[in-house]
């Protein structure tokens, strides 16, 4: 009995510490200078939004920008200490570089040990958010990689985080660290740790991304990214629902078409039969005797009064295609103005953001690209940690 009231006081004191910690893992090497503007230009807005959503709660925020030394010893791995200073930290991060890199992998041991030997970590909620697009060093991260030493290095620093209590989120942005993210969370989930992993970039960001362009453009202001309403989300869910419903009606619309052709083409190919036939007919009639001239007569009579009826239902069939086609006509002109009205939601929707905001900080020219992925870097840091802070409600 006592030692179930002692658990539930450890719970308890657990729950009460309201302390929040918070580190991006950054690969800063050549190929990753947009995401570290990303750091830069959105971690103010993200320190914001959590301050406004969760006032209880003491964030603080660090960063570790890694590189390989492994294979470039010029290169060195540079890190930003746990603060809740956070006007100091787009300083600090101006000064990073996007350098070095040699061959694919990186030095992924090297970060996590970082992490676990020189950032102040509390007692609290403990949080890497690790953004990578390459993978680490050793042959079960990396097939053919020249370091296979490295491998154990890394197993070993997973395993202290994991002792650490520290939930870590990967951000697959290229594929090519999809497969280290993948062994790294079995080997930390073996250990009981929290490992998730998830595309850093979705279509559903990038739709957002021109949203807000089209809003920017429209209405010549700035936009403050991390006013973006949940139900933006759904929005862009209908929209591909109503553009997989066109695609759908279109080819719908043109088997029709095709099965139309296609019995257009049998009708024809029954009329060439009958010609053929009435030929023969006419040949024997010519071969028959004068005595049944009135028949052969009457008969072709008959035939021409066939082939009038023929020529009616090619006219009607013609009629009936012509039909058709003002048909689709009028279904791609609806297709069409489907088409204007989505786009006119993409320029219209009113929940998209809070053009009062006097916090803007997202430029109107700024480059799509960038704003993508500025977008996705808030975007995913605030889904991580909503999902930790909701679930301890």
């Amino acid at each position: 009995m006592e030692q179930i009231k002692n658990n539930l006081n450890d719970k308890k004191s657990k729950n009460d510490n309201k302390d929040f910690d918070l580190l991006f893992l950054v690969d800063a090497t050549g190929s990753m200078e947009s995401y570290i503007t990303s750091a830069k230009e959105e971690t103010k807005k993200i320190s914001k939004y959590f301050r406004k959503s969760y006032p209880d709660r003491n964030f603080k925020y660090g960063y570790i920008f890694y590189r390989d030394p492994i294979d470039s010893p010029s290169d060195i791995h540079e890190f930003i200490d746990l603060t809740d200073d956070v006007n100091s930290i787009p300083k600090q991060i101006s000064k990073i570089e996007a350098t070095g890199g040699g061959d694919l992998p990186e030095d992924w041991a090297g970060a996590y040990k970082l992490a676990n030997e020189k950032i102040s970590w509390r007692e609290g909620e403990k949080v890497i958010i690790h953004l990578a697009d390459a993978g680490a060093h050793g042959k079960l991260f990396t097939l053919n990689d020249k370091y296979p030493n490295e491998e154990g290095k890394l197993i070993q620093e997973l395993e202290k985080c994991a002792l650490k209590k520290i939930k870590i989120f990967g951000f697959i942005i290229e594929d090519d660290s999809k497969n280290s993210f993948n062994e790294c969370a079995n080997i930390y989930r073996n250990k009981g740790g929290s490992f998730e992993i998830s595309d850093f970039c979705t279509p559903e960001m990038e739709m957002n991304a021109l949203f807000i362009m089209n809003m920017s453009n429209k209405n010549n202001k700035m936009v403050d990214v991390m006013n973006i309403k949940n139900n933006n989300i759904n929005n862009v869910n209908n929209m591909n629902n109503m553009m997989n419903n066109i695609n759908n009606m279109s080819y719908k619309n043109n088997m029709n078409n095709m099965d139309n052709m296609s019995n257009m083409s049998t009708i024809y190919n029954m009329s060439n039969v009958s010609n053929m036939n009435n030929m023969d007919n006419m040949y024997n009639m010519s071969n028959i005797n004068n005595m049944y001239n009135m028949i052969n007569i009457n008969n072709m009579s008959n035939i021409n009064n066939m082939n009038n009826m023929n020529n009616m239902n090619n006219m009607n069939n013609m009629n009936n295609m012509n039909n058709m086609n003002n048909k689709n006509n009028m279904n791609n002109m609806n297709n069409m103005n489907n088409m204007n009205n989505m786009n006119n939601m993409m320029i219209r929707t009113p929940t998209l953001i809070d053009f009062s905001s006097p916090n803007c900080t997202t430029k109107l020219n700024m480059d799509k690209e960038q704003m993508i992925k500025n977008m996705s870097f808030s975007w995913n840091t605030i889904k991580s940690v909503k999902m930790i802070l909701d679930n301890n409600h």
